[in-house]
């Protein structure tokens, strides 16, 4: 039962009126009574705080009421018309109070950014970067305790990397298909589209939270981990180029197994006569699951593993960070193998118990594309950022290469667009069910400003299901990108 704010006032009035009643006609032989009182009266008031407090939240009025008495940062029933607003890198806005909205507040990504922006709702409270970014958006310093309680300071528009165009586009193409975009600038790690698909609206949360066949809440571009499949032979080149074990490794049409209890490992394509001088190049053309294999064991699983750590691949990342809320992705997985060393033939080509998120292969193909530097990716526009030598300039540029052998001559000829340079590689993982698609490029190869990588669960081939997604999301930014960024005079 709901009473007004009024009511409230009248209740407690009376309630203490009649303790100092009781306190001034009491007797000396009748004390437990005024205790009784006392008891009686303290119940009284719990109950009826406890009526108004927890079956507040669905009524309008205690909305009201905590929006204009309750300034607290810690809840989402405050005076929120004056929050500040989420925007995209070009000062559209992705998120904003409205007084006449119920919780005041809009996102105008809807589906598209879900996941991302996050939510505002009186039954579930904040998600994403509006929970993040809350103290700021109402204008309460994280690490100001005496401005928590005293006073507000003036509420904060954060802008974002994000580029709203962009992450339409790619929710629009993944088309309902449960997978994930992930687009940034390698140089910057400035993050321009972080979508997953399927998503939910702030209308539909409850339904969506029971869904747990489709999962609409689950951020797949960084919280969804995958098996890489071929998408990870961009890391076992750069591991065999830098320890000198890219040499010609014999690949057998009918397969070849690391170790007499193992699985045999097949090529995807197999050439009808075995190929003892199968090289590097023409193995990342193919997609040689064997030459990668080969490759991995060569280099040793104590260097495969030290290597893995050394880019990230098993570490969570922080996207967005405001005092002690973070927007963070999990970490990968990278299993040991100590007790069996051989299988790291498997995780040579993506597969065995290596599993990644799409974020952390973009990270991975960014870090090629920028001459072996990874710069801390983010989605807050003008942060400091960090910046780690994952690979030499010597191997970034040979694996950019073959990246791009793999556009020219190999299984990503279908990114080729008229007029920009493109590197890339396809990527099929076997999992339970239907494969997963996986394709990653970046472009333009001699200046990279950006790098793509899509997921389709259960899509099958990348080439057919996931390359025409990026192919899609490289055409429109083109068409907002300046000739100077695409072509650069020298």
């Amino acid at each position: 039962m709901m009473f007004p704010p009024l009511f409230h006032f009248i209740f407690l009035v009376a309630l203490f009126s009649c303790l100092i009643f009781s306190l001034c006609f009491q007797t000396h032989g009748k004390r437990w009574g005024v205790s009784l009182l006392f008891a009686l009266l303290f119940v009284g008031i719990l109950f009826h705080q406890a009526c108004w407090q927890l079956s507040g939240f669905g009524s309008l009025g205690f909305q009201k009421f905590q929006r204009r008495y309750d300034v607290r940062p810690q809840t989402c029933e405050r005076t929120i018309s004056s929050r500040g607003r989420l925007l995209d890198r070009h000062g559209s806005v992705l998120s904003q109070a409205l007084p006449g909205k119920r919780w005041g507040h809009e996102a105008s990504l809807g589906e598209a950014g879900l996941q991302t922006i996050g939510y505002v709702s009186g039954e579930y409270g904040l998600s994403g970067l509006l929970r993040v970014f809350d103290a700021r958006l109402c204008g309460i310093p994280p690490t100001d305790f005496s401005r928590r309680l005293l006073k507000r300071a003036v509420p904060e528009d954060i802008r974002l990397t994000l580029d709203s165009n962009l992450q339409r586009k790619a929710f629009n193409a993944l088309n309902g298909r449960s997978g994930a975009v992930v687009a940034l600038d390698p140089t910057t790690g400035e993050i321009l589209v972080l979508v997953s698909s399927p998503s939910t609206t702030e209308t539909m949360l409850k339904e969506a939270l029971r869904d747990h066949q489709r999962t609409p809440l689950l951020n797949r571009a960084i919280h969804g981990r995958y098996p890489p499949g071929s998408v990870f032979k961009i890391f076992t080149a750069a591991l065999a180029l830098e320890n000198h074990k890219a040499g010609v490794y014999v690949c057998p049409r009918n397969g070849w197994a690391p170790a007499p209890s193992t699985k045999p490992i097949r090529d995807t394509h197999p050439c009808p006569i075995n190929r003892p001088n199968l090289a590097l190049r023409q193995a990342f053309a193919e997609s040689s699951n064997i030459w990668f294999a080969k490759a991995a064991i060569a280099c040793s699983w104590p260097v495969f593993q030290s290597v893995a750590n050394r880019c990230w691949l098993n570490r969570a990342l922080p996207l967005a960070v405001c005092g002690e809320r973070a927007f963070t992705s999990v970490a990968g997985v990278i299993p040991d193998l100590s007790p069996y060393p051989r299988r790291v033939a498997y995780l040579g080509f993506g597969q065995g118990d290596l599993l990644l998120t799409p974020l952390h292969v973009a990270m991975l193909t960014a870090s090629i594309a920028n001459n072996g530097i990874m710069v801390s990716p983010h989605l807050e526009q003008n942060i400091q950022t960090e910046k780690h030598q994952f690979w030499s300039p010597t191997v970034a540029k040979r694996v950019r290469d073959l990246m791009c052998a793999s556009v020219s001559e190999g299984t990503s000829k279908g990114i080729a667009l008229p007029g920009l340079s493109i590197g890339g590689k396809t990527g099929t993982a076997e999992t339970t069910g239907r494969d997963h698609a996986w394709f990653t490029c970046f472009a333009p190869v001699d200046h990279p400003k950006i790098v793509i990588t899509v997921l389709i669960e259960h899509g099958g081939f990348g080439a057919v299901a996931a390359l025409p997604i990026a192919r899609e999301l490289l055409r429109e930014w083109r068409k907002t990108t300046s000739p100077s960024t695409l072509s650069p005079q020298i």
